[in-house]
């Protein structure tokens, strides 16, 4: 879906669906960030019920506008604060780390799509490189560390840890 203007370098938001839902979960989300961004595109992406977000808004901004919305379609929105070339060197992702990890607690959330077998790798990265900034990993934490893999992007950004509300239909 495109509301217009030219694709931007890197998406701004990861946003989850309904795999049956897909079309009415691009105008849910869409519709919100099109008032402070006409331009706003939205991406399926080759994995279904994956949406990539394009906007001049910042990732802190953009999620901050669709976060606190009620949804039907939408399941969860992910900020999309750094993204890396994947497979990144270790001192990138603590870069990005030490730039975005603004609490001493956080539940780190790691998914990936298109590269099998990772997942595990990178969590225990993760945790290494969190744990020598002194930031702990606790499964209780409202604030989660998503860090996910797509094909070859590697997308990580903090948010809320609870999916976005969704409308009773």
């Amino acid at each position: 879906m495109n509301y217009g203007g030219e694709l931007r370098e890197a998406p701004k938001l990861l946003v989850t669906c309904r795999s049956t839902s897909i079309e009415m979960c691009e105008h849910e989300i869409g519709d919100v960030i099109y008032p402070r961004d006409p331009s706003v595109r939205v991406e399926r992406s080759k994995y279904s019920g994956l949406l990539l977000v394009y906007t001049y808004l910042s990732p802190e901004k953009a999620y901050a506008i669709t976060s606190h919305r009620e949804y039907g379609f939408v399941e969860n929105i992910i900020p999309v604060n750094c993204v890396l070339e994947y497979p990144a060197s270790s001192s990138v992702i603590r870069e990005c780390l030490e730039r975005i990890v603004k609490t001493r607690v956080v539940k780190v959330k790691v998914r990936s799509r298109g590269v099998r077998g990772i997942s595990r790798e990178l969590f225990k990265l993760v945790m290494g490189l969190l744990s020598g900034m002194g930031v702990v990993h606790d499964t209780r934490s409202r604030t989660c560390l998503y860090v996910e893999v797509v094909e070859s992007s590697l997308y990580i950004g903090v948010g809320s840890c609870h999916p976005v509300f969704k409308a009773s239909i």
